[in-house]
């Protein structure tokens, strides 16, 4: 990648003065309006649609830590949208995100090691891993796939219990998944079970 912004073409009219400000920032080194520039080219808003304008400044905000700024470059990177695809960049990418602690890269890892994407080799202890993390930070999606796979005890042993505790967090935190998938689990779950499960989940919510 390269160090300086590349050439734009066809500049369009003059940007406005918040525009401009944005700009100077990021020139100064601002993470954050690097990845709002960033995010201006990619998404051609306010700004003509550039994508190697947008790799050039996510790159920039990604150096200085920046969470957006990785999953988006990452993104750019794993799906070849405006720049060459690069699965090794885009799962390094995705890998550095989600040990810096970021939820959705967790996620991302996890379904990549689950289903053996962007070039890894199927990984079930590392999925399972970063599930848990995603899910612990909130990801709805990661506390559904758990309870899934607890609730289907196909590659991991079932656990009714635990797995309504998953999609209880899940539907809390907006799964539609999880609405369509508790009546089910619950049907099935004898009344000791639900009792388990329902102090597990109270005593939760009270120590949060």
């Amino acid at each position: 990648m390269s160090q300086e912004p590349p050439n734009k073409q066809n500049p369009g009219p003059e940007p406005s003065q918040a525009l401009q400000a944005l700009q100077e920032s990021a020139k100064q080194g601002d993470a954050e309006a690097q990845y709002r520039l960033g995010m201006l080219y990619g998404n051609g808003e306010g700004l003509p649609l550039d994508h190697a304008q947008a790799e050039y400044w996510f790159g920039q905000a990604a150096r200085q830590g920046h969470e957006g700024a990785v999953l988006n470059l990452a993104w750019l990177y794993a799906t070849g949208t405006g720049v060459d695809a690069d699965e090794r960049r885009a799962r390094e990418l995705y890998l550095l995100a989600a040990d810096r602690g970021s939820g959705k890269a967790q996620y991302v890892a996890a379904t990549m090691y689950r289903f053996g994407q962007h070039g890894v080799e199927p990984d079930l202890a590392k999925a399972l891993h970063y599930y848990q993390l995603a899910a612990q930070r909130g990801v709805a999606a990661a506390q559904f796939a758990l309870g899934k796979l607890l609730m289907e005890g196909k590659v991991v042993e079932q656990d009714d219990v635990v797995a309504l505790q998953w999609m209880t967090l899940a539907q809390a935190n907006g799964s539609k998944r999880a609405d369509e998938y508790i009546p089910h689990l619950v049907a099935r779950m004898t009344p000791e079970q639900l009792a388990r499960a329902r102090e597990a989940i109270l005593g939760g919510a009270e120590g949060s």
